[in-house]
C-alpha cells in the first residue's frame, strides 16, 4: 500500500471514525482498518500518518492506538493476518526516528503509544533480529540538542523498562549485558553533561535546544534508565562508578544530589494535583534506593544518607497533592530499609521512633481537603483510590499505614502505645464536639486500623492483627455507633468508615456479629450518598465471599434468603440513578454485590426470580447502548448466568421465562453488533440450550444455525470460544438437522480457518470433535482424510505444546466414541500413508499421554482402553507392535503422577492482553459439568480390567500372549495390573 494523498486521507477517515461517538461509523471503520490489515505496507502507512505533523492531533492519537494495538496482535505472527519480513523490516527502521521525532510535549502521548510498540517489537526481535538497534539509539545521541536526547532516552526507557518485571533467564542476561556493553559509557557521558548543565547558575542563559524543562526531562529519563539497567543485576560499569552516582566521603552523588535540589520554577503549579518535574525526578531517585536496598546492600553503602536525605525532605513536603507520588514512593523506601531488620539501629531510639509517628505518620494520615472535594464531586476515583492503590494513585493515608505496618515489624509495643497515645487524643478531640471535629474520629479510626492490621489481602482483608489491639472492642465501643446512626445524624465519611471497618475486619467478626450487621449495611443500600451505598455493597459482597477452615462459603442460601430480594432490589435501584448508559454502568461494585448476593441465595431465589430477571435484562438493554464499563459487563452477564442455574436447577419449568425475556435483547445485540456483549450472549444462549434435553433442540435454536456459520462472527476473537461452545451444544441436540441442511461443510471450513491460528487452535478441537462425536461416521468419513492433513501439517510445523496435547486427546476421543472407534482412525492415517498411525502412536500420542493435563486424563485412558480392546487392526501387522506400548501407556497413566513439568496450558487466553473489542471472559457459573464423550464408563480403570478380559475372551490366546510380552517387559507393572484384575474377577483367558 503506497502513502498516496488517496490513500492517507482514506486512511484518517478510518482513524477519526474509531472515536467517533456513532457506534455503526466505529465499528465500520474498524472492519475497514482490520481488513486493510493484510495488505503490505499498511502498517508502515499508519506510522507515517501518526508522524505527520500536518495531520489532524485526534487522527495522529487514534493512529497511534491503532498502531500499538496492531503491532500487539500481529508482530508474534500468532494472528491469521501475517506481516510480511519486509514489512517488519520496514517499521523497524524507521520507528527509533519516529520516536525522537515524537519528543516534545505536544507530541509526548503519541511517544507513549508508539513506544509501546517499540517495547513489544524489542520483547520479540531485539537483539537478535534488530542488532543495530542500540547502536542507532546511541549514534542519535547529541551534544547540543535535548529534543533529540529526550527522544532517544524515551525510546531507550520503552525498550528497557520491561526488565523491571520480568524473571531471570539466560537470554534476558545475554540481552542485558549485550546493552550494557554498547549503552553505558554514552549514557553516563551524557548523565555528566545534564549535570554539568544543571549546575549553571540561574542567572547564566542556557545553550539553544538545551532550556531547563528540555534538561529535567533528560535527568527524569536517565535516572529511570539507571532504574531500567540496574533492575536485574547489579552492572558492573555502575559499580565501578558508584561514587559518581550514589556518592562517597568525597562527593555528594548525582542522585543523592537531585534528592534535594531544588529549582522554584520545575516544582509546578501549585493549582494543579499532577506531579511537577522535580517531584518526578524525586520520585524515581526514592524508587532507585528502594531497589539497591533490597537487591544491592552490600554495595550500596550510602543507604544511611539516602535514609536520612529521604527523611529530611519528608519533613518539608506540604500538603499540596502535586507531591502525593513523592510521599508514596519516598514512604515505601523507608517501609524497605525498615523491613530489613539489618538496620533497625537507624529507627531504634524512642525520639527516633516518635518523630517518624508525629513528622511523617500523623499529618499523612489526617484526611485533606481535595479528599473531601473528590468524596463529594467524583465519588468513584475517591472508592478506587481508597480500595485499589496503584503506583499512580497511591494515597499518603495508604503509604503511612504501610509504614506504619512497617515500622511494628521491628518495633510493634514502642508504635502501638505511641499511636494509640494519638488516638485517644483523637477520639477526646471529636467528643469535645463531634460536628466540628469530626475529622478526628476519621484520623483516629485510620490510625487503629494501621496499627491493628499485621496481615492482609485485597481479596479476603485483614488475615492476622495486633494482640495489643482489640479490634473488636473498638468497633463496639466506637464504630458501631455511627454504622446505626439515623440518616444525616453524623458525617458521611464517618458512616463510610465505619461501613470500611466493618470490610476491613470482616475476618476477626464471627459469622453471628456479621449475620447481625447485615441488616444495618442493607440499609445503608438505600442511602442517598454514592460513596455509603456504594461501601455497604462493597462489604455485603466481601462478607458472603468469606470462606471456612475448609474453603466452603461461610454464608448459605439461608443465611441471606430473608433480604435477598431487599438487597438486589436497592442495588438495582442504585446502579438505574445513572440514566445514562455509561452512568449506569460506572459502578461496577454494586453490581459484583448483586452477583455475590445471587450466587449465595442460589435457589432461595425461585419465588421472585421475575422481577429479578426483569431489571437485570432492562439495565442490559440501556448499557449495550454504548458498553463503556468491561467489569460491570462481566458482573451483569455473571448475575444472569447464576439466576438461570440455580432458578432452572431447581424449578425447570422457569426455563421459558428465561428464554422468553433474553431472546429479545440476545437479537438486539447480534442485530446492532455489540462486539463487546456478542460473546457473552453465546455463552447464555449456549448455558439456555444445554439446559434442554439433549435430545431436544427447540426450533428457536434451528434458527440460529446459518448465522452462526457467518465468517464475520469468527473473525471476532472473542467470539470463538463461545462460538465453540454453542456449536456443540447444538452438534450433541441437532446433528441429523445440520446434516440436512448441508452445514457440515461450513463448519470444517470453520475449522480449517481456526486450525491455523495458534490462539484458536484448541477451539477448532471442539468443533472438530464435535462433529466426530455427534455426526454420523459416514458423512464424516469422505472429509477425513483432509481434516487430518491439515492436523499432520501443523505437527510438522513446530507445534506448541497446547497443539500436540490437543492433538493427543483428540485422537484418543475418535478411539472412545461410537460413532468413531480405533479401526476407523487405524484405516483413515492409513489411507493417507501406510504406517502412518503407528508413526503417530510411536511419536506423538505415546510419548505426551503422561504429560495431558488432569482433566484430559479420564477420556485419554478410555479411549487407550478401547484401542486394546476394540481393534482388530492393532492386533494385525505391523501395528500389533504398538499394542504392548499402548498398554504400558495405560497402565502409566493408572500408577503415575501427571507430568507437571507441561503446564496445562490448553485454554490460556488473557483477557487484559487480548484487548476491550476482543476479550473473551468466561462466565463463571454458566457451565454446570463439562460434557464427557466417555460418560457410560464408570471408573475408568475397572473398565479397562473389564475390557481386557471381554477382548480376551473373543480372541482366546492373543490378548493373554500380548500380556506375557508386556509383564517380560515390565514386571511388576504389569503383574499389579494382572493382580487387580483378578480381585474384580476379570481373568486373561
Amino acid at each position: 500500500m503506497q502513502a498516496t494523498p488517496e490513500t492517507l486521507t482514506l486512511l484518517s477517515s478510518y482513524l477519526a471514525n474509531t472515536v467517533s461517538p456513532d457506534a455503526a461509523a466505529r465499528r465500520s471503520a474498524e472492519d475497514s482498518l482490520r481488513q486493510a490489515e493484510a495488505q503490505q505496507g499498511f502498517l508502515l502507512l499508519v506510522l507515517e500518518l501518526v508522524k505527520a505533523d500536518a495531520a489532524d492531533m485526534i487522527v495522529r492519537q487514534a493512529g497511534g492506538v491503532y498502531f500499538k494495538n496492531a503491532v500487539k496482535r500481529l508482530w508474534a505472527g500468532e494472528d491469521e493476518v501475517q506481516l510480511a519480513d519486509a514489512d517488519k523490516e520496514a517499521v523497524k527502521s524507521q520507528i527509533v526516528a519516529v520516536m525522537i521525532a515524537l519528543g516534545t510535549p505536544k507530541t509526548a502521548r503519541l511517544q507513549s503509544q508508539v513506544g509501546e510498540a517499540l517495547s513489544t517489537i524489542a520483547t520479540l526481535d531485539f537483539p537478535e533480529r534488530w542488532e543495530n538497534l542500540c547502536d542507532e539509539l546511541v549514534s542519535s545521541l547529541s551534544p547540543g540538542n535535548f529534543v533529540i536526547n529526550n527522544g532517544v532516552l524515551a525510546t531507550a526507557h520503552s525498550i528497557f523498562r520491561r526488565w523491571r518485571s520480568q524473571f531471570r533467564s539466560d537470554a534476558l542476561y545475554s540481552e542485558i549485558n549485550f546493552v550494557l556493553s554498547r549503552f553505558c559509557e554514552p549514557y553516563f557521558q551524557l548523565f555528566q553533561h545534564v549535570d554539568s548543565l544543571l549546575s549553571t547558575p540561574s542567572t547564566q542563559a542556557l545553550p539553544a535546544n538545551s532550556s531547563l524543562p528540555l534538561l529535567a526531562q533528560s535527568l527524569l529519563l536517565l535516572i529511570q534508565l539507571f532504574h531500567d539497567l540496574s533492575s536485574q543485576d547489579l552492572p558492573p560499569f555502575f559499580e565501578d562508578h558508584m561514587s559518581s552516582f550514589m556518592g562517597d566521603d568525597a562527593t555528594e552523588g548525582w542522585l543523592k544530589k537531585y534528592l534535594s535540589w531544588e529549582r522554584e520554577e520545575l516544582r509546578g503549579d501549585d493549582e494543579d494535583e499532577a506531579p511537577g518535574p522535580l517531584q518526578k525526578i524525586r520520585a524515581s531517585i526514592c524508587e532507585i534506593a528502594e531497589l539497591y536496598a533490597q537487591k544491592y546492600s552490600d554495595a550500596f553503602p550510602q543507604l544511611g544518607n539516602f535514609v536520612s536525605g529521604v527523611w529530611q525532605m519528608l519533613t518539608t513536603i506540604g500538603s499540596s497533592t502535586r507531591d502525593d507520588v513523592l510521599v508514596s514512593r519516598a514512604l515505601k523506601f523507608l517501609s524497605v530499609v525498615v523491613k530489613m531488620g539489618s538496620h533497625r539501629d537507624m529507627f531504634a531510639a524512642p525520639d527516633t521512633l516518635k518523630a517518624f509517628c508525629e513528622k511523617i505518620i500523623l499529618p499523612n494520615m489526617s484526611i485533606r481537603e481535595h479528599e473531601e472535594e473528590m468524596f463529594e464531586d467524583d465519588p468513584v476515583e475517591y472508592i478506587r483510590r481508597d480500595l485499589e492503590p496503584s503506583t499512580e494513585s497511591d494515597t499518603r493515608r495508604q503509604s503511612a499505614a504501610e509504614f506504619t505496618q512497617a515500622l511494628m515489624m521491628n518495633f510493634e509495643k514502642e508504635v502501638t502505645d505511641i499511636i494509640k497515645g494519638y488516638i485517644g487524643a483523637c477520639l477526646q478531640e471529636y467528643a469535645r464536639d463531634p460536628t466540628a471535629n469530626w475529622k478526628s474520629k476519621d484520623t483516629a479510626i485510620y490510625l487503629l486500623t494501621s496499627i491493628a492490621s499485621r496481615g492482609s489481602t485485597a481479596q479476603l482483608g485483614v488475615t492476622s492483627v495486633n494482640v495489643l489491639v482489640d479490634v473488636v472492642e473498638f468497633f463496639g465501643s466506637y464504630v458501631f455507633v455511627d454504622l446505626q446512626a439515623a440518616p444525616g445524624s453524623v458525617h458521611p465519611i464517618l458512616v463510610v468508615d465505619a461501613i470500611k471497618y466493618l470490610y476491613t475486619f470482616r475476618n476477626q467478626l464471627t459469622k453471628d456479629q456479621l449475620v447481625s450487621v447485615l441488616p444495618l449495611l442493607v440499609q445503608h443500600l438505600k442511602s442517598d450518598n454514592y460513596v455509603v451505598y456504594s461501601y455497604a455493597a462493597i462489604t455485603i459482597e466481601r462478607i458472603l465471599f468469606i470462606k471456612d477452615d475448609k474453603r466452603r462459603p461461610l454464608f448459605a442460601q439461608g443465611d441471606v434468603s430473608p433480604f435477598a430480594e431487599n438487597i438486589l432490589m436497592a442495588l438495582f435501584g442504585n446502579i438505574e440513578k445513572g440514566g445514562t448508559p455509561e452512568k449506569i454502568a460506572e459502578n461496577d461494585y454494586l453490581m459484583k454485590c448483586a452477583m455475590r448476593v445471587i450466587i449465595t441465595a442460589r435457589s432461595a431465589l425461585v419465588s421472585v426470580h421475575e422481577p429479578i430477571l426483569n431489571r437485570l435484562v432492562a439495565i442490559l438493554g440501556e448499557i449495550s447502548k454504548n458498553p463503556s464499563n468491561p467489569r460491570f459487563n462481566q458482573y451483569i452477564f455473571e448475575s444472569l448466568s447464576a439466576l438461570i442455574r440455580f432458578v432452572v436447577e431447581a424449578q425447570p419449568s422457569a426455563l421459558p421465562t428465561f428464554e422468553k425475556a433474553l431472546f429479545g435483547p440476545a437479537e438486539v445485540i447480534l442485530a446492532q453488533d455489540v462486539t463487546e456483549f456478542i460473546p457473552y450472549i453465546f455463552q447464555i444462549l449456549a448455558q439456555l440450550l444445554e439446559l434442554h434435553l439433549p435430545t431436544d433442540l427447540p426450533g428457536e435454536y434451528q434458527a440460529l444455525l446459518s448465522p452462526l456459520l457467518t465468517a464475520a462472527l469468527w473473525e471476532q476473537r472473542g467470539n470463538v470460544p463461545a462460538l465453540a461452545r454453542i456449536w456443540k451444544a447444538l452438534l450433541m441436540r441437532g446433528a441429523s438437522v445440520v446434516v440436512a441442511n448441508g452445514q457440515v461443510q461450513g463448519l470444517l471450513g470453520i475449522f480449517q480457518r481456526l486450525i491455523g491460528s495458534k490462539i484458536n487452535e484448541v477451539f477448532a478441537f471442539e468443533v472438530v470433535q464435535a462433529l466426530y462425536e455427534f455426526v454420523p461416521i459416514d458423512v464424516m468419513r469422505p472429509f477425513s482424510q483432509t481434516i487430518f492433513m491439515l492436523l499432520l501439517n501443523r505437527l510438522q510445523s513446530k507445534p506448541s505444546t497446547q497443539f500436540t496435547q490437543s492433538f493427543v486427546y483428540f485422537l484418543c476421543l475418535l478411539f472412545a466414541v461410537n460413532n468413531v472407534g480405533p479401526d476407523v482412525v487405524v484405516s483413515i492415517l492409513d489411507g493417507i500413508q501406510p504406517g502412518l498411525f503407528g508413526s503417530l502412536m510411536n511419536g506423538v500420542v505415546l510419548p505426551n499421554t503422561q504429560k495431558a493435563p488432569v482433566r484430559s486424563r479420564r477420556l485419554i485412558e478410555v479411549g487407550l482402553t478401547r484401542l486394546l480392546t476394540k481393534s482388530d487392526a492393532i492386533l494385525t501387522e505391523p501395528n500389533v507392535a504398538f499394542w504392548t506400548p499402548a498398554f504400558f501407556a495405560l497402565l502409566d497413566l493408572f500408577n503415575l503422577p501427571q507430568d507437571i513439568t507441561y503446564a496445562d496450558d490448553l485454554a490460556q487466553l488473557d483477557p487484559e492482553d487480548a484487548g476491550f473489542q476482543s476479550s473473551f471472559s468466561k462466565l463463571g457459573a454458566s457451565e454446570k459439568a463439562a460434557h464427557d464423550p466417555a460418560a457410560g464408563v464408570g471408573d475408568e480403570k475397572k473398565y479397562a480390567s473389564a475390557e481386557l478380559a471381554r477382548r480376551a475372551r473373543e480372541r482366546p490366546g492373543v490378548i493373554a500372549g500380548l500380556v506375557q510380552q508386556a509383564q517380560a517387559a515390565e514386571a511388576e507393572a504389569v503383574s499389579k495390573f494382572i493382580a487387580y484384575m483378578r480381585s474384580n474377577g476379570d481373568v486373561l483367558a
